[in-house]
């Protein structure tokens, strides 16, 4: 990245898996991020701990960032925007909030600066989140490549225009709670076989990470082509995969989908 520094306007759970995913990657280390809060005490320790430039209010760090990752809460960002106003002039705006559109963005920054919207998810705090992107046509290629390049720096990034975010993030935002229900049902299934939480917990969780990590590495198959390697004619999965069709997981996954993606829209 030839940007200096990246300035995150709220340092919260997310701001700080960016922000050590950047460290990590190597891409911008914590002495080239600047960070403001509400949270001064929460945030002088992070500043020991990391070694990040810790500012004293959000004009401060306007002023010296290139790049500003807008990681306050939804309602907050109008306020948090207005008062940096004055000290914007062409910086890179970058939004997490979730609701807050480029539209709404737009009328709160001057003209002169970039403006992408991302959502991030939960698995970002790990270094394998999804994120979801999008900005006006007439973003600066340059300005695009650095927002990108800082989501990845926490997983896969995918360009998705604003007016499918509700569907995206009703996959990727809402997704991992699906599967941690998925896992949390397979592991209660498991414990009335007769395995133990530890074991069961293991045996779920590692089957979902590596059937994950199978389909990764074959991106040109067909999932249900894998399913079938994994399907006996009269086997075991067969029965397994049938009582899941009978109980009408597809539709209901579906359903999920669709309620998550009404539900998103409502709110924004």
């Amino acid at each position: 990245m030839t940007t200096p520094l990246v300035g995150f306007l709220g340092y919260g759970r997310m701001a700080q898996a960016i922000s050590e995913g950047l460290e990590k990657s190597g891409l911008v280390p914590y002495k080239r991020q600047l960070a403001s809060d509400v949270a001064a005490g929460m945030l002088a320790g992070l500043k020991d701990k990391r070694g990040i430039i810790a500012v004293p209010d959000n004009r401060s760090l306007a002023e010296k960032s290139p790049i500003i990752v807008v990681a306050v809460k939804p309602h907050q960002v109008r306020g948090a925007l207005s008062e940096i106003r004055e000290q914007l002039k062409d910086q890179l705006v970058i939004s997490i909030a979730a609701g807050v559109t480029l539209a709404t963005l737009g009328e709160l920054v001057p003209d002169t600066c970039s403006l992408v919207r991302v959502i991030p998810n939960l698995p970002a705090l790990v270094g394998k989140g999804v994120t979801l992107l999008a900005a006006p046509r007439d973003t600066d290629k340059e300005d695009l490549d650095n927002a990108r390049k800082i989501f990845q720096a926490v997983g896969d990034v995918v360009d998705l225009p604003e007016s499918l975010f509700n569907e995206g993030t009703a996959v990727s935002g809402s997704g991992p709670a699906y599967f941690f229900l998925v896992m949390e049902a397979m592991i209660r299934g498991a414990v009335r076989l007769g395995l133990t939480w530890d074991q069961a917990r293991r045996l779920v969780v590692r089957t979902c990470e590596g059937a994950a990590a199978t389909a990764l590495a074959r991106p040109g198959q067909n999932l249900a082509d894998l399913r079938d390697q994994v399907t006996s004619p009269g086997g075991t999965t067969a029965e397994g995969l049938l009582a899941l069709e009978e109980g009408a997981l597809t539709a209901l996954f579906h359903a999920a989908l669709k309620a998550a993606s009404d539900k998103g829209r409502e709110l924004s």
